[in-house]
């Protein structure tokens, strides 16, 4: 598995190498398409001997979205950075604040022009989280690279404008990090027990599609779907969508949604005797979904 890791990496860097010699990026910012949204959101409940019931809360959170892409010729390179975290705190000041939001997520493309609109393109994509995560019995499951998830991929590109991408990568990699000693003994996210990362290669397909649907309304969806030489039967999914509203110049308001399927992520538990009481940790659907009104700074 090593020694497909180095071939593929070293395929990526090659192709990226070979690909900027005989095209180098030059300094004209002309060619660049820049985007950078801020979005704060805050809001306070506060109750003193409220007849009606209820609990006082506190809710903060940020999105950022970076893009910047680069189009010239046959040459083309996009790059994002997405980074969430929220915090909610329901309850007096004794209370503790509870994590409602939490990732980081970096693609980085290069795609070179072969014909009409289809390019040879090698892809990272990098995710973790900020802070650690907890289970409903206050038990730490996740952590700052733990997981961490990194995808290289050299393949095939379509895309129509800039609305539209899909990549297909016959050499593909999925490097799942764990870099915390208790889950990483525990063979959490798939990694062998006491081992702080695993390597798998496999095909990946994904895709993008970015357009504003209305007036002040954008839509993007992103799909990833990996699948390991070793088991193709298994895939898994990563489907990210968000609609952006703009209300004024200030203020905008956002609803996403994100749909995952790992197998090697066990999740829920099955009952396989019910006379025994035997069970099995077993993958499930993870689903989240983030809706957020607040200041929004665009650059």
């Amino acid at each position: 598995m090593m020694r497909l890791s180095a071939i593929i990496l070293l395929f990526l860097f090659t192709c990226l190498e070979a690909f900027a010699q005989n095209d180098s990026i030059p300094s004209d910012t002309t060619y660049w398409d820049k985007e950078t949204v801020l979005n704060l959101n805050f809001s306070q409940v506060d109750l003193t001997n409220w007849n009606g019931g209820g609990q006082s809360s506190i809710s903060v959170g940020g999105l950022t979205n970076f893009n910047i892409s680069y189009i010239k010729g046959k040459n083309a390179w996009d790059n994002r950075l997405d980074m969430a975290y929220g915090l909610l705190r329901q309850g007096g000041p004794d209370s503790r604040f509870f994590k409602t939001d939490d990732n980081i997520i970096l693609t980085s493309k290069y795609s070179r022009q072969l014909k009409n609109r289809i390019y040879i393109s090698a892809m990272i994509d990098f995710r973790t989280q900020f802070d650690e995560g907890l289970n409903d019995e206050m038990v730490v499951i996740s952590r700052f690279l733990a997981p961490g998830f990194l995808l290289a991929n050299v393949g095939l590109t379509y895309r129509y404008k800039k609305i539209f991408k899909v990549t297909f990568s016959p050499l593909s990699s999925k490097t799942t990090i764990v870099n915390d000693d208790s889950l990483s003994a525990a063979g959490a996210y798939g990694v062998f027990p006491d081992d702080t990362y695993r390597f798998q290669g496999g095909i990946n397909v994904s895709s993008s599609y970015q357009k504003d649907i209305w007036e002040n309304v954008n839509l993007t969806t992103n799909l990833n779907l990996f699948a390991d030489y070793e088991k193709l039967g298994n895939v898994d999914i990563n489907w990210e969508t968000a609609l952006n509203f703009k209300i004024n110049k200030f203020l905008s308001a956002s609803y996403s949604t994100q749909f995952i399927y790992d197998d090697d992520i066990k999740s829920k538990e099955l009952i396989i005797n019910e006379v025994t009481g035997e069970t099995r940790n077993v993958a499930g659907i993870q689903f989240k979904s983030v809706m957020n009104i607040g200041l929004i700074i665009k650059i």
